[in-house]
C-alpha cells in the first residue's frame, strides 16, 4: 500500500489520551497536573498505550478521531514493558491489525501515528524507517530491551500510538522516553504487546511470570567491596521457598550471568527480560558459583 492507503486504514484506530492527576507539594498544597499522549485500539473497548503517559492517573479521557469524548479505566498497567491497557465503554472502533515485529527489516519504511504535544484533532504522521532493532535503552528508573529504533519523528505526545508498516499492520508502540534524543526515536516490539494483550483477554489483567528470588545488579563498585568474581551480572540475595528458582536449584549468593544464552547486565534487564514471556515456559539460566558457570533450567510459574 502506498501512504496514504496505510493511513486511511489506521488513523481512526487512533486516539487523543487526556490525563488528570493531583499531587501534593512541598507545601501541601494540592496541585493538579495534565498529561497527554497517544493510543490505539487494541481489542474490542480496549486501548494501549505506554505506562508513563497514564502513571499516577487518577482521570483518564480519550478523544476519538470522530470527534467523540469518551472517560476510559486503567485496566493493568506494566511498568517494566511500558505498556498499560484502558478499557473505555461503547468505544466502537474497529481493533488495529497487528504484524509481526520479529519478520521487521532494517530500512524498512514505517509511519508513527499520534498526537504530538497534546494537539488535537486528526492524529498527526511521519513517515521514516527502521534504523534498527534490537536495541537497549536505559533510563533512570528501567531498562527497556529489544526495541525498535527509528527516524520517523517520535514527539511527546505521541507516546503509545502505533508504529505502522506499510501493510497497514501495527509493528510496534512508539515511546519518545528519551526526549533530548535528535532524529532517534524507539518503539517497542508487537509481540511482546502481544504477551500481555493475551493475559489482559485470559485474566482481565497483566499476569507474568516469577523466578522467585531477590537480587542486585553487579557493577565494579560493588565486585570490589564485597570481592565478587564479575562486574556485571545480577547477585542472588535471596530464594523464595517452593519457588521456580528453588526448584530449579538456583542458591543464594550465586551470580546470573545468562538469561537463555543472553548476557545479563543487571537486575532491570533480568525483569524485562521475564516480563517478555508467559508463565509455564521453561528457561535456561546460567549462574555463576563458586569459580563454575552452571546452566539451569527454570520452569517459570
Amino acid at each position: 500500500m502506498n501512504p496514504e492507503d496505510v493511513v486511511d486504514q489506521v488513523i481512526n484506530g487512533v486516539v487523543n489520551i487526556t490525563v488528570e492527576k493531583t499531587l501534593i507539594d512541598k507545601y501541601m498544597n494540592l496541585e493538579e497536573l495534565r498529561g497527554s499522549g497517544s493510543g490505539f485500539v487494541i481489542c474490542k473497548d480496549t486501548i494501549v498505550t505506554n505506562h508513563h503517559v497514564v502513571q499516577d492517573s487518577e482521570i483518564v479521557f480519550i478523544s476519538t478521531n470522530d470527534g467523540r469524548n469518551l472517560r476510559g479505566k486503567i485496566m493493568d498497567v506494566d511498568k517494566t514493558l511500558d505498556i498499560a491497557f484502558i478499557n473505555v465503554e461503547n468505544l466502537n472502533i474497529n481493533p488495529l491489525k497487528l504484524g509481526d515485529s520479529d519478520k521487521l527489516k532494517v530500512g524498512e519504511i514505517v509511519l508513527a501515528i499520534g498526537n504530538p504535544l497534546g494537539v488535537f484533532g486528526s492524529p498527526t504522521v511521519t513517515m521514516g524507517i527502521i534504523s534498527a532493532k534490537g536495541r537497549t535503552v536505559k533510563t533512570d528508573s528501567v531498562v527497556y530491551e529489544n526495541l525498535i529504533q527509528t527516524d520517523a519523528a517520535i514527539n511527546p505526545g505521541n507516546s503509545g500510538g502505533p508504529l505502522v508498516n506499510m501493510r497497514g499492520e501495527i509493528i510496534g508502540i512508539t515511546s519518545a522516553m528519551i526526549a533530548e534524543a535528535q532524529g532517534i526515536g524507539f518503539a517497542i516490539p508487537v509481540n511482546i504487546l502481544k504477551i500481555t494483550l493475551e493475559s489482559i483477554q485470559k485474566y482481565g489483567k497483566i499476569v507474568k511470570p516469577s523466578l522467585g528470588i531477590s537480587g542486585v545488579s553487579i557493577n565494579q563498585m560493588l565486585a570490589d567491596e564485597y570481592k565478587l568474581p564479575m562486574d556485571h551480572g545480577v547477585w542472588v540475595t535471596g530464594i523464595e521457598h517452593g519457588s521456580p528458582a528453588d526448584k530449579a536449584g538456583i542458591l543464594k549468593n550465586d551470580i546470573i550471568l545468562k538469561f537463555n544464552g543472553k548476557e545479563i547486565s543487571g537486575i532491570d534487564e533480568l525483569k524485562f527480560l521475564l516480563a517478555t514471556l508467559e508463565p509455564g515456559k521453561e528457561i535456561e539460566i546460567s549462574i555463576l558459583r563458586k569459580g563454575k558457570e552452571l546452566n539451569k533450567k527454570v520452569l517459570l510459574v
